[in-house]
């Protein structure tokens, strides 16, 4: 019989991060063995940039939660409690919930049959002020039975900053859609168009270390003056744009903002970078690998666990455009480094990420608990 599991979720904004796992998890999941239940604590159905309960195709609910201290957080629990009782749900799995929230919520669903409450860890705890450790050390010790983390970096930030035990941490890597990107052919210099183009995807941000890719683009345009770079994300465009600019670079750096068909920009680059100050298991970096691209990646929370340096793209140091750039100026230099490490990337990403046998895996972590 099918074990019941309510995924629950901050917002949902479409697909990126957190919510494109829970999409990819969804259309992956066996639904003989997982019956799913969706809960968003925040936002509406009317305001998200997709219908989810369509996405996901499972029953989503919306709390429209506001703060914590809100008047209506006594009667959201009320509702949460019954909703559980109402769905038979045996487990609850939040999904990058903060953790006063998901102590709330363990509480109200308390004597409603759940039978295990699972944590979920996708980044090195960056964000963690003393209050958020305090409370995870309390739902690690009393009430969250096991947590999934998607990378050994994460596994062993929560253990070190919230007091989660070894034993109780899964790794399951992210999912992956790896036949959207098996039509682009992997890179080769021969198949490259004359203009080299460098490009980035992610959010226009200083966690994501685009003050150090636009620098690193800089000192890179003084060597090879013809390479253009392209930086694919939504952000505080006025900021970098001014950084481009007041680098004289405006010509050759690009910033494009939200990018829908990713698979067909990836297309355009003969090197992809992630420049990120941290990170977990960076989607935008499996998603280099599966489509065939150079990859030179920061060396911060799990990249390492994908990018083996030297082997299948680069590892350089964070915050550091020079070590940037003399990444980006080896490969452009020389092509059959990059041409070597583009098929290995992809080649890795093929063997060791299969989305159906990762799902699988959530799978069998649900049923060995409730056993």
């Amino acid at each position: 019989m099918a074990k019941r599991v309510c995924f629950f979720i901050n917002y949902w904004r479409g697909r990126a991060g957190v919510e494109l796992q829970l999409l990819l998890l969804m259309q992956h999941l066996d639904r003989s063995r997982i019956e799913p239940f969706v809960v968003v604590l925040h936002g509406t159905a009317e305001t998200a940039l997709e219908n989810p309960q369509e996405s996901l195709r499972c029953p989503v609910v919306f709390l429209q939660a506001g703060g914590v201290r809100s008047f209506r957080t006594l009667k959201i629990l009320r509702q949460f409690r019954r909703l559980m009782k109402l769905h038979q749900i045996e487990i609850i799995q939040f999904l990058q919930v903060d953790n006063v929230w998901q102590t709330l919520f363990s509480f109200a669903a308390f004597r409603s049959g759940i039978k295990a409450f699972f944590g979920f860890r996708v980044n090195i705890g960056y964000w963690i002020t003393r209050k958020q450790a305090l409370f995870g050390k309390f739902l690690n010790r009393f009430v969250i039975k096991k947590i999934i983390a998607n990378a050994v970096a994460c596994k062993k930030s929560v253990i070190e900053q919230e007091g989660a035990k070894a034993e109780n941490v899964y790794v399951v890597p992210n999912l992956i859609e790896i036949r959207h990107f098996a039509d682009i052919p992997t890179w080769t210099s021969a198949g490259a168009s004359a203009v080299k183009r460098i490009g980035i995807v992610g959010n226009l941000k200083q966690i994501k270390g685009t003050d150090v890719f636009i620098e690193a683009a800089r000192i890179v345009l003084g060597k090879f003056p013809d390479v253009q770079f392209h930086l694919a994300g939504k952000g505080d465009f006025e900021r970098y744009q001014s950084q481009i600019d007041n680098s004289g670079i405006s010509g050759s750096v690009k910033l494009l903002g939200a990018v829908s068909d990713i698979p067909a920009f990836l297309a355009t680059l003969d090197i992809a970078v992630l420049s990120s100050r941290t990170e977990g298991l960076p989607n935008a970096v499996m998603e280099y690998m599966a489509a065939g691209r150079a990859c030179i990646v920061t060396n911060v929370g799990g990249c390492g666990e994908l990018i083996r340096n030297e082997q299948n793209g680069l590892l350089v140091a964070a915050d550091n455009p020079p070590a940037l750039a003399a990444a980006m100026c080896d490969l452009l230099e020389h092509t059959d480094r990059a041409e070597r490490f583009a098929a290995a990337a992809r080649s890795s990403i093929n063997e060791d990420y299969d989305a159906e046998n990762l799902a699988c895996r959530w799978c069998e972590i649900y049923e060995e608990t409730l056993r």
